[in-house]
């Protein structure tokens, strides 16, 4: 071989070995733990504290290609995400994933008829990758959020819309309790300038608290609107709603699961039993159901109702409403003999 042919061998060896082997280790498939392994990249983080967090969970043998690789792709985003890799992977798939943000999805869901201490609760029980730094003790958190202006009153209960909230880890506990405040001021809003007219109910605050009664109740959402009407027709006359979820939330920590005679009459400005018109604040997060059923009732004059396990019966007066407890008291005690 001439020195001229050995130069240009060696040149080639020179640049073909590192693409060579830059190749290789980017393409060259990696089997994961059978379990797989769950890598949480949070929001905020450098695309440099991102590569480090997938070296050491061993997604990425050769970390500092990887980053020669997302340089020469021109140094795209690195979404924040919740990434699962399982099975055989190289490095330029994890490099697409992160690129497209093809993560696991994680959400907070509020349930309607949740109070702020249940959503307090989820968040701290089921929802690991939210910050949750900035979100106080269950004690402080109403305090917190009125500083935030989230709420009304003073009090946040009824205010967060119940729904699925997508997040990704590292976002704040609080940023997703706004979302939620903002979506139920434009979903009250937006009802509320297209609701029944004559509602006894002078603005949308009084349409969310009475809302998150009819909720309580727990009637299935083909009912809802026809108790909505019984308690508007209550306000119209000028008699209390008694309602009993109205008396549990009154309760509090004290409520044991069976209403009393005694616990009844607990003195509160939440006893509708008590005290004709509204309560002061929500009692609970009312859903689209509810929301609407307040806004739209049923057409109707009747001030009672009673249920029978999913079946509702509705009275215009007190002397029909005794007769259908009397039939519900028959029905109950023929079920037990």
């Amino acid at each position: 071989m001439t020195r001229r042919r050995m130069v240009v061998l060696l040149i080639l060896l020179t640049v073909l070995f590192p693409v060579g082997f830059y190749g290789i280790a980017m393409y060259w498939p990696k089997t994961l733990p059978a379990k797989g392994v769950t890598v949480p990249i949070p929001l905020g983080a450098s695309d440099a504290q991102s590569i480090a967090s997938l070296a050491r969970s061993g997604v990425l043998p050769y970390p500092r290609l990887f980053h020669l690789a997302w340089a020469l792709a021109g140094h795209p985003a690195m979404q924040a995400g919740l990434y699962e890799f399982r099975g055989s992977i190289n490095q330029e798939q994890v490099l697409h994933r992160l690129i497209a943000g093809q993560s696991t999805p994680l959400n907070l869901l509020i349930v309607p008829g949740w109070r702020l201490q249940d959503v307090v609760r989820e968040i701290r029980d089921s929802t690991p990758y939210l910050n949750r730094r900035d979100l106080p003790q269950e004690e402080g958190v109403a305090t917190r959020l009125a500083q935030l202006g989230i709420g009304a009153e003073g009090s946040a209960e009824g205010w967060l819309f119940p729904d699925s909230y997508r997040y990704v880890p590292g976002t704040t506990a609080l940023s997703v309790l706004r979302r939620a405040y903002v979506r139920m001021q434009h979903e009250l809003q937006t009802l509320w300038a297209g609701r029944a007219p004559g509602l006894p109910l002078h603005d949308p605050y009084q349409a969310l608290i009475l809302a998150s009664i009819v909720q309580k109740e727990g009637a299935p959402p083909a009912e809802q609107a026809h108790i909505a009407a019984v308690f508007l027709n209550r306000l119209r006359h000028g008699m209390p709603l008694q309602s009993d979820p109205t008396v549990i939330y009154a309760l509090g920590g004290r409520y044991t699961g069976l209403l009393t005679a005694q616990e009844m009459h607990v003195d509160s400005p939440y006893n509708t039993y008590l005290h004709a018109g509204l309560p002061p604040t929500p009692i609970a997060m009312p859903g689209f159901t509810s929301l609407m059923a307040v806004l739209h009732p049923a057409n109707s004059t009747d001030l009672y109702f009673i249920a029978q396990g999913d079946e509702y019966h509705y009275s215009e007066s007190y002397a029909q409403h005794l007769k259908q407890i009397r039939r519900y008291l028959q029905h109950a005690g023929g079920a037990d003999q």
